[in-house]
């Protein structure tokens, strides 16, 4: 009994065991189930986001796919636009300079003709310059070998009042040893004096190249006196006031060492002849033409310098008066003399036969004294000096044409003379000894005074290097220098 109780017992406990067993199963499986189906539909979800994500870079590439095809178009499109507008420009070009090359070209055959035939026309540039300009050529024909020795000043200066600029004398030639005449040759200037006192020198090379600070590179005592200069090449020609020789010439090869290597006693019309003391002088093609002051001889000479160290007095001409000045231009001498006949033109062309061939004279002769000529491009310029006391109807300027028989243009009266001149129109350029306006510049006509300036002192002479003027200060300070165009 008590078994079968326990079988019973553990029958039902079995039994409730299985049935236990079984609603387990079977909730596992209801369970399962649904966390399947939980799963399949999480899955789901996350599929179709997967999906959508998956989906939005494609759309992306698309677009930017777009883009650039549409930004690919538009380059070929600007490329070929380019491509064709290029062509057009070059094809433009090659066309106009096409036409350039032309121009050149014929501008080139007459430039040419220019420069081997001169009857080719031309507008002077300077007295032995032309210029000829044709198209986009300009061109400057230069004759060198008469222009040898010439000065070396600009040929249009470009004047303006406020670059003026003015350098007093910062050299020292000696106590009374008073300069006399200068010329300069790109900023080397080479003054001339005369002195009381024997022993000191009269010629001397002087630096200009820095002009606040100008030095004395080489001096020399050539004997009594110098009165006039001209430089061409390595010589210097000076005319001396020596009873002993009226030219030397000297050496300048080395600046630093000049040294007299000739010199020239004029041929006296009888053995007791007082000789004279030369006053001028100019270089031109190998000759020397010599003035000199009143004597019993002639007193203008052509000498041959063509061997520096044999020179020779070729011909000579008798003006029985002071010769203050000489300038030549082709064949023509001018002449600054001090007589009657102020301005006397001589015919050179056969050197040991020269003739006059025109002569100029004023009112006011008997006191003054014809002392510079210039000559620039067919105008000839003659100044005067006043003579005492000024007089206004005796003019001391004197503007010809050369191209009109030396006919007068215009005069004009200049209180304390005129002992230097520069002609380069539009203006002429004048020394003079007016007190507080030494230096004065005037319009082409000479009626209207452009610019004056004091220059502290009585320059004797003046002359020109670029846009420099120089003076020879006429005292023991040697030279002073006016910029009158602003350095470039």
């Amino acid at each position: 009994m008590k078994l079968q109780i326990i079988l019973q017992n553990r029958g039902l406990f079995t039994k409730l065991r299985l049935d236990a067993v079984r609603k387990s199963f079977i909730f596992s499986l209801l369970t399962n189930k649904r966390a399947s189906e939980h799963h399949k539909g999480t899955s789901c979800l996350i599929n179709q986001t997967m999906s959508r994500k998956q989906a939005s870079p494609i759309l992306l590439s698309k677009g930017i796919l777009m883009v650039e095809i549409m930004i690919a178009i538009s380059l070929f499109m600007l490329f070929t636009i380019s491509t064709f507008s290029l062509n057009s420009s070059m094809q433009g070009i090659k066309l106009w300079s096409l036409k350039e090359l032309d121009i050149l070209k014929s501008s080139s055959i007459i430039i040419n003709r220019a420069i081997v035939n001169s009857s080719t026309t031309a507008n002077m540039y300077g007295n032995y310059s032309s210029e000829v300009i044709e198209g986009p050529l300009r061109i400057i024909k230069s004759d060198f070998i008469y222009s040898w020795g010439e000065s070396s000043c600009l040929q249009r200066i470009d004047f303006d009042a406020n670059n003026v600029s003015y350098f007093p004398s910062a050299v020292f030639l000696g106590a009374g040893n008073n300069s006399t005449d200068i010329e300069v040759r790109n900023s080397i200037a080479y003054v001339t004096a005369d002195s009381s006192i024997q022993s000191q020198s009269d010629l001397f090379i002087i630096d200009t190249n820095i002009i606040e600070n100008p030095y004395i590179i080489s001096a020399i005592n050539t004997g009594p006196g110098l009165s006039s200069v001209a430089v061409a090449g390595p010589y210097i020609y000076a005319a001396n006031t020596s009873s002993m020789s009226q030219l030397q010439i000297i050496d300048i090869h080395d600046r630093r060492f000049p040294r007299i290597i000739s010199q020239l006693k004029l041929p006296f019309p009888q053995a007791t002849t007082t000789a004279p003391k030369a006053s001028s002088i100019y270089y031109k093609n190998g000759y020397i033409y010599l003035g000199t002051s009143k004597w019993d001889g002639a007193e203008f000479h052509s000498i041959d310098v063509r061997d520096p160290l044999n020179p020779k007095v070729i011909g000579s001409f008798e003006t029985n008066t002071l010769v203050n000045d000489i300038h030549i231009y082709n064949d023509i001498a001018y002449l600054a003399t001090s007589d009657e006949t102020q301005m006397r033109m001589l015919d050179i062309l056969d050197k040991e036969n020269m003739h006059s061939i025109h002569i100029f004279s004023s009112g006011g002769w008997q006191v003054q004294q014809g002392k510079v000529i210039d000559y620039f491009e067919g105008i000839l310029g003659l100044g005067r000096t006043v003579g005492g006391v000024n007089q206004i109807t005796n003019h001391e300027v004197f503007i010809f044409s050369t191209s009109t028989d030396y006919l007068m243009q215009f005069s004009k009266d200049i209180p304390g003379g005129i002992y230097g001149m520069l002609i380069r129109m539009p203006f002429i350029y004048l020394l003079t000894h007016a007190p507080l306006s030494e230096f004065q510049v005037w319009d082409s006509t000479m009626s209207k005074k452009i610019y004056e300036i004091s220059l502290n002192s009585k320059p004797v002479a003046m002359t020109c290097d670029w846009s420099r003027l120089y003076f020879a200060t006429g005292d023991d300070g040697g030279l002073s220098v006016l910029n009158i165009m602003q350095d470039e």
